[in-house]
């Protein structure tokens, strides 16, 4: 079962605010510190417009600004199928785990705050009998409408399978990411000693349940939206404290020094601005 150090409350009292509702085929986990209010609903109703049925589970924070409550109220007026919660713990992997641990159906997917999924997403990756379903991913401007097409990503399975390491794989596997809850329970989730960095989720984990032998099934599709952009963003944090977290991971992955030097000089050139700008950075030569 998870080990969590967090316990559940909605906005106005303890517990989660959860209705009676369909059976699911997934449970879609979106952890909330403070968002832009338009992309936080966009999101949302990304989530919950997918083509089957899905509940929503959003996960705020004590530090999440009024006009975030705000909007969630409004669209769980509209969605029976919209939970809120928070944790009580601060930090990315501690919402992860609350969200894990509230969900109902079998299958879970995570989606960031400011992104959104394509309404096939969940749909085309619960067709996948897999512990581990990725997909591709598209990168927008902030505007949610200008593309950034040199840098959309999707996933091949010949390619995948070409790797060498468990390391190269988790890197490889990337959002959308559906994953079976009992593999969620069987590595406790999210690793929250790790701190509150990017990786956790997409890496980190990843690369703990395939030490578990957790099964992979890819969608060659863009399914997952991402907006690239510079306001805050856990992926913005500065690069040096972004490599003291992936050491932290790769020292308990037991990689060593040399391995682990290559693995930071390949990972740190994407770390502390937005995807396009390192992308073109690196493509220039600047790296």
């Amino acid at each position: 079962m998870f080990t969590l150090r967090c316990q559940c409350r909605t906005i106005a009292s303890r517990g989660v605010v959860k209705s009676s509702q369909q059976a699911v085929e997934c449970s879609i986990v979106i952890p909330l510190l403070n968002q832009n209010d338009q992309w936080l609903e966009h999101c949302v109703i990304s989530a919950l417009r997918q083509t089957t049925a899905c509940e929503v589970i959003v996960i705020f924070s004590s530090k999440t600004p009024q006009s975030n409550l705000e909007v969630l109220r409004r669209l769980r007026e509209s969605s029976k199928n919209l939970i809120l919660a928070s944790g009580d713990a601060e930090g990315f992997p501690a919402a992860l785990n609350v969200g894990f641990q509230t969900a109902s159906a079998d299958r879970v997917g995570m989606l960031m705050s400011d992104d959104w999924l394509d309404p096939r997403a969940v749909e085309l990756c619960v067709a996948q009998n897999a512990d581990i379903v990725s997909t591709g991913h598209t990168f927008f401007a902030a505007d949610g409408v200008t593309a950034f097409r040199e840098i959309d990503w999707t996933p091949r399975w010949e390619r995948y399978e070409r790797l060498q390491t468990l390391e190269r794989k988790a890197s490889y596997l990337k959002h959308f990411l559906l994953v079976r809850k009992s593999m969620l329970q069987e590595i406790g989730g999210a690793d929250d000693s790790l701190g509150n960095f990017p990786g956790i989720d997409d890496y980190d984990m990843i690369w703990t349940l395939l030490e578990h032998r957790a099964t992979v099934a890819l969608v060659a599709e863009s399914l997952y939206n991402i907006r690239d952009h510079g306001s805050e963003r856990l992926t913005l944090k500065s690069a040096q404290e972004s490599v003291r977290g992936l050491e932290r991971i790769l020292r308990k992955h037991r990689i060593g020094d040399d391995e682990a030097r290559g693995i930071v000089q390949r990972h740190s050139r994407w770390y502390g601005m937005p995807v396009n700008e390192a992308y073109r950075r690196i493509k220039a030569g600047n790296y």
